[in-house]
């Protein structure tokens, strides 16, 4: 014998079904997890790549600061034929292309820093959003099970159900 109690249960078990697919969506399709993973993963591998276009820039500079050190040093070691005011000048010239090579070297760390962040922060956004599409899944298929595959697709129940 059946109780009446199970086919209003039934109804009001996909009037809630129903009712949470309208406000929160159904389950995601299969294929957004996996993209999902894959984004996430070149976000990361571009981040690296920055890290080590970082690593370049620094060195360029580093050779760019030892290459004018070293052409200062051979024009003041031509000693007898410097005047004062060329010292004075070349003086001047090598403090403003050091300080200007300095403030590249930074400028190029900072926009790099900034990028990997920036790539690192979307990697980490999208990791957190497979975790919630993954947790919203589990749930709707939890608490409504095939109901709602069935729902969705207009499978009607069977007797026993």
């Amino acid at each position: 014998m059946r109780s009446t109690d199970a086919p209003c249960s039934r109804f009001m078990s996909r009037i809630a079904v129903v009712t949470a697919l309208l406000i929160g969506g159904c389950t995601s399709p299969p294929s957004v997890t996996p993209l999902l993973r894959i984004s996430s993963q070149a976000l990361t591998r571009e981040a690296a790549r920055l890290d080590e276009d970082a690593t370049r820039d620094a060195q360029h500079v580093r050779q760019s600061l030892s290459l004018l050190d070293n052409a200062f040093d051979q024009d003041l070691d031509q000693t007898d034929t410097l005047t004062p005011d060329w010292v004075r000048e070349a003086t001047r010239v090598y403090i403003a292309a050091r300080e200007a090579l300095v403030l590249h070297g930074q400028a190029l760390t900072a926009e790099r820093r900034a990028r990997a962040d920036n790539l690192h922060a979307a990697a980490s956004a999208t990791r957190r959003a497979i975790e919630l599409i993954e947790q919203q899944d589990r749930l709707l298929n939890g608490v409504a099970g095939g109901d709602v595959r069935r729902l969705l697709t207009g499978q009607p129940l069977t007797d026993q159900e």
